[in-house]
Formats: structure tokens, sequence, C-alpha cells
């Protein structure tokens, strides 16, 4: 029987020879010199197949432990962790200019600075959106959450590997809107301020009193 490493599909010189005692059993020190051996195999015969041999079972050449660095240096590690992709807001509330009545008017403001940081690591990007109910008055008036709209903005702090992108102006309401974006890379991450500038269009004679709505902006 012949014991022999492989290197791929490719015999090394490395092998070995031995007899099985009369149960079919044989012991086989193999010394391998090949670094590149990657699997041994056991055959009968002048070469080995996959229907009268054994193996090919995974081998892995690594260095000797006992031995010294031959330059007397030591390795040193340093291990770099993921971390997670998260939000903060400065300012939740939103308050909107005042409008007079009769007429109609666009009602401005901003949303509170979000602050997105990505500490993953990956490949992936990510997503903020945001939708807002219908604004409820005295009496159970609503003016439409669609009659708010926003002017996105997103800035990329220096150093930052992904690039971040704003959502197209327009309008917001119960379905959602995009907020901000980074795109899917090799390697993505950093940290980015978010912002818009949001306007609600009071449609004309809405009844006087004081309209609240709440905004979800949802991270993904």
């Amino acid at each position: 029987m012949t014991v022999a490493g492989r290197a791929g599909a490719a015999e090394t010189t490395d092998r070995a020879g031995a007899t099985a005692d009369d149960l079919g059993t044989a012991v086989v020190d193999l010394t391998v010199t090949d670094r590149a051996t990657t699997a041994v195999v056991a055959y009968e015969g002048e070469a080995w197949s996959a229907r009268q041999g054994s193996g090919p079972a995974a081998y892995t050449v690594v260095a000797d432990a006992a031995a010294p660095p031959a330059s007397g240096t030591g390795k040193a590690t340093a291990t770099v962790g993921p971390g997670a992709l998260g939000m903060t807001q400065t300012g939740r509330d939103i308050t909107l200019g005042a409008v007079a009545y009769g007429g109609g008017a666009a009602a401005p403001g901003r949303i509170g600075t979000v602050t997105v940081t990505d500490a993953r690591g990956g490949p992936a990007g990510w997503t903020l959106t945001g939708r807002i109910t219908d604004f409820t008055g005295p009496g159970g008036v609503a003016v439409p959450g669609a009659s708010l709209s926003w002017t996105p903005s997103c800035t990329a702090a220096p150093g930052s590997p992904s690039r971040c992108t704003p959502g197209s102006p327009g309008a917001v309401g119960p379905e959602g809107a995009l907020l901000a974006s980074t795109p899917d890379g090799p390697q993505t991450g950093g940290t980015f301020t978010i912002d818009a500038v949001v306007t609600l269009h009071v449609p004309p004679y809405t009844r006087p009193g004081a309209y609240t709505a709440v905004l979800t902006l949802t991270l993904s």
C-alpha cells in the first residue's frame, strides 16, 4: 500500500509504503516536506483512483510551533471588531411657522438634525425613510399628511468610506419617502449628518387652532 501527499489534483514526492497485517490494519508514518500539500491519499497499485483508493483526506501544513522565528522577533496581533448602525436626532419636535386664516399658505420648518453612524464595517449600505400621519386639529379637523413636503440634505464626515445621497424633494405623507441613503459597496461606513427643510401646505379656510401629526423616521 502507498500513502502519498497531494497538492491539489497532483501528487507530491512525499510518499511512504506499508504492508497491512492479518486484520487489514496498517500504520504509516508519512513525512511531509512539500508545503503545498493539501491532502493525503492511500492506494494499492500504480496510482490512486476514487474506486480503488481512500481519501483525499484534507491536510494543512502549518509552521513548526517549536521552532523560534529566524529573526528572533515576535508577532503582534490587533483585532478590529465590527460595530453597529444607529442614529441620534437633535430636537425631535418640529415647530412649523404660523399661517393666517383664509387664503391658505405654506407653514415652513425643519426637522431636527439626524446623525447616522455606520460602524458595521461590512458591504451593506443603509436607508433612512420618514412617514407622517395626518395633522389633527380642533374638532377633529384634519390636514392630510401628504400636505407636508421636504427637501432633504445629507453630508458625510471626512474620511467616511461611504457617500451619502439625500432623498428627492417632495411630499412625505403616510406612505413615506426617502430622507437619505448610502449604497452597498466593498467597504461601507462612516458618520453622516442629515437634515430637511419641511413645508406644510395649509388649505384655504382651515379652521384656526393647533394641528399636530407624528413624523416617524426609520433607519434600515
